[in-house]
């Protein structure tokens, strides 16, 4: 048996709140020709443009049972981790990791005021 251990870094699921987003953004933003991964999920520029294309009147959707082909035509594993953090996600570990960073923060953020308060009590200094 073999363990995956991974952290999300950032919400993908706030980003791209409807799954048909990010696998927009996977396509667009992946840097290979439109025309290129088209050819890879054996269709048409037209044909996945439309599968693409949020038109609530059109009933042609990208099918699901091709996301590993085009997961795999753009290089782009969004898609999966979006789903991986739509049911994974704990709310309350991220809440906790929320926490915990803060935490860590706030030591910092009281020494910058403190540096602050000091620079102003500092009269200026004439330089000649």
């Amino acid at each position: 048996m073999r363990q995956l251990s991974f952290t999300l870094e950032s919400s993908l699921v706030q980003q791209f709140p409807d799954f048909r987003d990010v696998i927009k953004a996977s396509v667009y933003s992946c840097g290979r020709a439109f025309k290129a991964i088209a050819a890879d999920l054996d269709m048409s520029v037209s044909e996945l443009s439309r599968k693409l294309t949020d038109n609530p009147a059109d009933p042609v959707h990208f099918p699901v049972h091709r996301l590993p082909e085009l997961v795999r035509a753009t290089g782009d594993k969004r898609p999966i981790l979006w789903l991986v953090e739509s049911f994974l996600d704990d709310p309350d570990l991220r809440k906790q990791h929320a926490v915990d960073r803060i935490e860590q923060l706030v030591p910092e953020l009281l020494a910058l005021v403190k540096e602050a308060r000091a620079a102003d009590a500092q009269p200026l200094k004439a330089v000649r």
